[in-house]
């Protein structure tokens, strides 16, 4: 994958690989939900979720942030944060 797909393929991308591993429709997915209380998420998912990150996306987040990754607003702005420079929409 190149380092130049837009914001919005990036986020799509993300919605997908959390989606995926939560088991859920992306349109269940909201941005606000919290992973483990509203989807029954455990820690082993989340791993997994940064896993693929890393081998899809080349994104590498850092496990120390894992604590904080409880929704998907709060993913995205770790991937923003970590991704390389992506082009704009």
């Amino acid at each position: 994958m190149t380092q130049t797909l837009p914001w919005s393929e990036i986020d799509d991308r993300v919605r997908t690989i959390v989606s995926d591993e939560l088991e859920l429709d992306k349109g269940e997915l909201t941005g606000y939900g919290d992973f483990a209380d509203d989807y029954g998420a455990d820690s082993l998912s989340l791993i997994t979720v940064l896993s693929r990150f890393e081998k899809e996306l080349r994104i590498k987040i850092p496990a120390d942030e894992l604590p904080g990754l409880t929704s998907l607003d709060g993913v995205l702005a770790s991937v923003r944060k970590h991704a390389p420079q992506a082009a704009g929409d």
